[in-house]
C-alpha cells in the first residue's frame, strides 16, 4: 500500500493541531487531531479491505486479432469487470509489447462501477510471435489518500506473419494453373487395397514396387501395381538458402515460396495427409519435421514457414555438365581405345565422381537423406529458385527414383534480379533460359514443374516475348 502526498498532508495537519493544542492547552484542537487520525486509521482499514477483494472479484479479458500480417494494425479491446462494487477505483492499464507500436490503454472503474471497457489499435511492424501481457491494476480510495499497483497475470497471443505478396502467379510457361495444383493421384499401396496387376519392371518405376516373388520366378525384374485407396504422404522441401532472399523487402522469392509452401500445408492437413517437412539452408538442413497427421506436423511446419528467413551462407556454384551428357561421355569411353579415349578414361574412371560432387550441395544432399515413406505413397514437394539447375535436376531425379510423384516450385531468377525488372529484354532471355530449363524438368516421368513469382514483372517480361513475334511477322 503506498500513501498519497494528500495523506501525508493530512498527518501533518493532525500533528498541528495536537501541537497546537498542548501548547495552547485547547481540548478543542486536541480533539480534531484526534478526529483527524481516527478518520485516516478508518479509511486505510476501508481500502485496504477493499484491495484485498480486488484479486478475487476482477476479471480482465483482453481481444485482438489472433493472426495477421506485418504492418497491420489490429484493435485491442480491453475488457474489465468486477464480481461486486467497491468503494475504490480500480484502473486496469495495459502497456503494447516490445514490437508493436501504439499508446497505452486505461480502463476505469470508478467507485461503485462494476464493469468498463476501451479499445487501443496497436500496428505490429515486424513478423513473429507476439504476448500482450504487460498489464496493472492500480487501486485508489475517493479521498485520494491510498494506492496500489499490482501485476494481472492476463495476456492474449498475437501471430505477426511475414508480409505477403498479393500478385503470386503460379503456373507454366506465363500460363496460370488451377487451384488444385497440390492435387495428385495415389500409386502405392496404404489401406482399402487390391493388387492389380504384375508387370515387367521398367525405367523410372520405384524400387520398392518390385515384387520380389515374381521377380525371382519369372528372373527378370517385375513390379506389382495396386488400386483403390491409398494413405498418402507428402514430403515437402523447402529452400531458404541466401538465393531466395533475392527481391525487394515483402516480395522477395522467399515470400512468393512460403505463400505457396503455406498453401500446400493447408491443402494437405484438410487431406488429413501425413506431411514431412524439410528446410534446407546454405549449411545443409536446418529443421526436419518427421511426416506426421495434421494434428501432430500440421501448425508445426505452417509455424515454421512463416518464420524462416534466407541464410548468408554464399550460393554454390552451378555446374556447367549436365548429367546426362557426363554419363553419356563417360560409357562412350568405355569402348573407345583410341589414344584420345585412352588420355581422357581416367577423369572419368569414377562414375560415381560426378553424383558426389553433389553431396556438398545443400538442396541435393537433403533429398538423398531424407527417409522416404515405404508403405505409403509418397508425393514429393520441392519449393526452391533456379539458382543451381544441375544439383536441382539430381535432386529432381533421385527424388522420381523414391516417390510416386515430383512436383518443383520455381522462383525465376529472371523475375527477381535487383528487385526490379529494368532491362526487359535481358529479363526476357533469362527467363527463356529458366522457361526452358522448367520444361526439362516437366517432361522427366512423373515430374511436374511449376513457375512461383510476381504477375505484373512476368507479364512485363513476356510481353517483350509478343513484341518480338510482332516484329518478325512484320519483317
Amino acid at each position: 500500500m503506498e500513501v498519497t502526498r494528500r495523506y501525508w498532508t493530512l498527518v501533518a495537519v493532525g500533528l498541528f493541531l495536537a501541537c497546537w493544542g498542548v501548547v495552547v492547552a485547547q481540548p478543542l484542537a486536541l480533539l480534531g487531531a484526534a478526529g483527524v487520525a481516527a478518520w485516516l486509521v478508518a479509511r486505510q482499514f476501508q481500502f485496504a479491505r477493499a484491495v484485498g477483494r480486488v484479486p478475487a472479484t476482477l476479471d480482465v479479458s483482453l481481444t485482438t486479432a489472433p493472426r495477421l500480417m506485418a504492418e497491420e494494425s489490429a484493435q485491442l479491446s480491453v475488457d474489465a469487470e468486477l464480481a461486486r462494487a467497491l468503494p475504490v477505483t480500480v484502473a486496469v492499464t495495459v502497456t503494447p509489447p516490445p514490437g508493436a507500436r501504439g499508446e497505452p490503454v486505461t480502463v476505469t472503474l470508478g467507485s461503485g462501477e462494476r464493469a468498463a471497457v476501451d479499445h487501443a489499435t496497436l500496428t505490429w511492424p515486424v513478423a513473429g510471435s507476439f504476448r500482450v501481457d504487460d498489464v496493472t491494476a492500480t487501486i485508489s480510495d475517493d479521498a485520494g489518500l491510498f494506492g496500489q499497483t499490482a501485476d494481472l497475470d492476463v495476456g492474449v497471443d498475437v501471430a505477426v506473419d511475414p508480409r505477403a505478396p498479393r500478385d503470386v502467379h503460379v503456373g507454366e510457361g506465363g500460363d496460370r494453373i488451377a487451384a488444385g495444383f497440390g492435387e495428385h493421384e495415389a500409386g502405392r499401396p496404404g489401406g482399402d487395397v487390391e493388387p492389380a496387376e504384375v508387370r515387367e519392371y521398367v525405367p523410372g518405376d520405384a524400387v520398392r514396387q518390385i515384387d520380389w516373388k515374381s521377380t525371382a520366378r519369372l528372373d527378370q525384374p517385375h513390379v506389382r501395381e495396386f488400386e483403390g485407396n491409398t494413405d498418402r504422404e507428402t514430403l515437402l522441401f523447402f529452400d531458404h538458402r541466401a538465393t531466395m532472399a533475392d527481391g525487394r523487402p515483402g516480395t522477395r522469392k522467399i515470400d512468393y515460396a512460403r505463400q505457396l509452401a503455406v498453401a500446400l500445408v493447408d491443402q494437405v492437413g484438410r487431406s488429413d495427409d501425413k506431411l514431412g517437412y524439410y528446410a534446407v539452408g546454405d549449411g545443409g538442413t536446418t529443421a526436419l519435421i518427421d511426416p506426421g497427421t495434421r494434428t501432430e506436423t500440421w501448425r508445426p511446419v505452417r509455424t515454421h514457414l512463416f518464420e524462416v528467413e534466407p541464410t548468408c551462407g554464399a550460393p554454390a556454384a552451378s555446374d556447367p555438365v549436365r548429367p546426362t551428357a557426363a554419363r553419356a561421355a563417360s560409357a562412350h569411353l568405355d569402348s573407345d581405345d583410341s589414344a584420345f579415349g585412352r588420355t581422357l578414361a581416367p577423369y572419368f574412371a569414377d562414375r560415381d565422381a560426378y553424383r558426389r560432387r553433389f553431396d556438398s550441395r545443400p538442396l541435393y544432399r537433403t533429398v538423398r537423406n531424407a527417409e522416404f515413406g515405404a508403405a505409403t505413397a509418397v508425393w514429393t514437394v520441392i519449393v526452391t529458385d533456379d539458382a543451381d539447375r544441375a544439383a536441382l535436376r539430381e535432386a529432381v531425379t533421385y527424388a522420381r527414383g523414391e516417390s510416386d510423384q515430383v512436383t518443383v516450385f520455381l522462383t525465376p531468377t529472371a523475375l527477381f534480379a535487383d528487385g526490379d525488372v529494368a532491362d526487359l529484354d535481358a529479363a526476357y532471355d533469362r527467363y527463356s533460359e529458366f522457361e526452358a530449363f522448367r520444361r526439362e524438368l516437366a517432361n522427366l516421368e512423373r515430374v511436374s514443374a511449376y513457375e512461383v513469382g510476381p504477375a505484373d514483372k512476368l507479364a512485363a517480361v513476356l510481353s517483350v516475348g509478343r513484341d518480338r513475334r510482332r516484329r518478325r511477322a512484320s519483317a
